[in-house]
């Protein structure tokens, strides 16, 4: 058959089919005609905030008509970042996250776009309103996932990244440089949360070549990390070279982390700073302040070492701060100017009509080579109504350098007795020994005008049983406020109580050694620390008396 008669007979059939439709022949069907479904559409579309500014989050949602088969949605973005979507059947919803900053030449939008299963689509554009600055290098790159924004690449920023509210910037070990920007200089921090909760952790944070501009506004002030009026963590990173200039400004800014809520009406947030490694800051390296509950744990901090320029302090607390200072190794913050300004370990200053910090524990650190190992300076300037009873036990302390003769240099230094325990401290080293330079170096400082007064046991009770060894017991010789003072001659131990007869006293943890009767306080710390054991169970109370000191006593239960 030819074309032509193929078209003949198409012709006839239709011709044909035409005929039966009209008739009324039994058992003809009639020939209906199905129009195409349309193709999809999206119903309704929504976005929340109206307008966003740096590190600020777009809600982004959509409805659309499925009128043939299974829908599927996809979201696109011109600039900024856009998390993985949540579908289902007919809607989806995504985040948008804006950049520290836009490029000039970039409208942010974001654009959703519906497909059904014949591959047909609709879409809809999302102006965003942007209240930002624009960028003037290109933007760093990161992937946003639910709660938490991935580095993807090391990057280079002369503004601060913001993180989202309850968002974990994770820097996947990829570092952040900060720069001055054109015509000007950096100013603030390297990267900060936008709301009430934020998380850090896996980044090295440092600057580059910044102008030697010093900032008065504390806002405005050079740091690494901030968090501020917000709970969260900083963890597992790595800040460095956080200074103006050529690293030897005199500038009081350049933190590494910094912890802050200078609004006590909001209550105080917690935060956790763990495991990070800090150098090279200009100022500080870990600073909290203000109305927050920090726990500082199992942190490097490495201030360099003596220099003539800034009087640096590895952690500083003050203004009210609640911490825990634990396990950290801080090293190297000296300075050789004056014996006036010194460089701390740890500083607790308080500034004028701020609260004191109380609560305090700085426990189990390791401090080498700083002029003033733990340094209570919080009371110069405010009044003391309470003792704050700060906790500085077991920590080591350690100075080899000998300091000038205008120098100052103290493992620990209470500036104004503040009623704080500091016991079980280990001290070394010719730059904290009495007697390398005497009225400049000093194992233990505390400033009192009260005469010694008391014995007091730093120690809880124990519940031993018959024949083993108890474990420490510490006794120290203090003021009526609660100020260790160092104390001579001998005092005594005794037992009193129905198994006191069965009581031995010991010098060394095993209780194996020869039985002692007395204890010498005479020693920086004004402490004793001695064992017992008793051969007969019941209550005993144990007492040291001497000096013409109010006794301590102290009952003990042997089972």
């Amino acid at each position: 058959m030819n074309r032509a008669d193929a078209k003949h007979l198409a012709l006839l059939v239709v011709s044909l089919s035409l005929g039966v439709v009209g008739c009324s022949e039994e058992g003809a069907l009639p020939v209906t005609y199905t129009p195409p479904a349309p193709p999809p559409s999206l119903q309704a579309v929504s976005a929340s905030p109206e307008s966003v500014g740096p590190g600020e989050l777009l809600l982004l949602k959509a409805t659309a008509n499925a009128p043939h088969g299974a829908l599927s949605f996809s979201w696109s973005t011109t600039t900024g970042f856009v998390r993985a979507p949540e579908s289902d059947a007919d809607s989806s919803n995504t985040v948008w996250m804006s950049p520290s900053c836009l490029p000039t030449d970039v409208t942010p939008t974001v654009t959703v776009t519906v497909s059904d299963d014949l591959g047909r689509s609709a879409s809809h554009s999302f102006p965003v309103k942007w209240t930002g600055p624009a960028c003037t290098r290109p933007l760093c790159a990161f992937s946003l996932e639910k709660e938490r924004l991935a580095a993807v690449a090391d990057c280079t920023t002369d503004s601060t990244l913001f993180i989202p509210d309850a968002y974990t910037f994770d820097g996947q070990g990829h570092s952040v440089t900060a720069v001055d920007p054109p015509g000007g200089h950096f100013t603030g921090a390297i990267i900060r949360n936008r709301g009430s909760t934020a998380r850090v952790r896996g980044v090295t944070v440092s600057a580059s070549g910044l102008r030697d501009i010093c900032e008065g506004d504390v806002a405005r002030r050079l740091r690494g990390i901030l968090i501020e009026g917000a709970s969260g963590e900083v963890a597992d990173s790595r800040l460095g070279g956080l200074s103006r200039g050529d690293g030897k400004s005199g500038c009081q800014e350049g933190f590494g982390i910094e912890v802050r809520n200078d609004d006590a009406s909001r209550g105080s947030f917690q935060v956790d700073v763990l495991r990070n490694h800090v150098s090279g800051y200009q100022k500080v390296g870990i600073l909290a302040t203000g109305a927050v509950d920090v726990t500082i744990d199992g942190n490097t901090v490495d201030g360099g070492g003596a220099v003539d320029y800034i009087a640096r302090n590895g952690i500083q607390i003050g203004n009210g701060a609640r911490a825990r200072v634990t396990k950290n190794k801080v090293s190297g913050n000296a300075y050789t100017d004056t014996r006036i300004t010194v460089g701390s370990g740890v500083l607790v200053r308080v500034d004028e009509g701020k609260p004191l910090v109380t609560g305090l524990v700085i426990e189990g650190n390791t401090f080498i080579d700083n002029d003033v190992g733990i340094y209570l300076a919080q009371d110069v300037g405010n009044p003391i109504e309470l003792p704050e009873r700060a906790r500085i036990a077991d920590n080591r302390l350690e100075n080899s350098e000998e300091p000038l003769p205008t120098g100052y240099q103290a493992a620990i230094t209470d500036y104004y007795g503040t009623g704080s325990i500091i016991t079980s401290n280990d001290i070394k080293g010719m730059g904290y020994d009495p007697e390398t330079v005497p009225d400049v170096t000093f194992a233990v400082d505390v400033y009192t005008t009260l005469p010694v007064s008391k014995l007091s046991f730093l120690t809880s009770s124990y519940d031993i049983a018959t024949g083993a060894c108890s474990g420490k017991v510490t006794v120290q010789s203090q003021d009526d406020h609660g100020n260790l003072v160092p104390s001579s001659g001998s005092f005594t131990l005794e037992a009193d109580g129905p198994a006191a007869s069965g009581v031995t006293f010991h010098a060394d943890p095993g209780c194996s050694g020869a039985a002692i009767s007395s204890v010498d306080l005479s020693n920086p710390q004004a402490e004793a620390i001695f064992y017992f054991k008793s051969s007969r169970p019941g209550t005993v109370t144990v007492r040291v008396s001497g000096g013409g000191l109010v006794p301590a006593s102290q009952d003990q239960i042997i089972h």
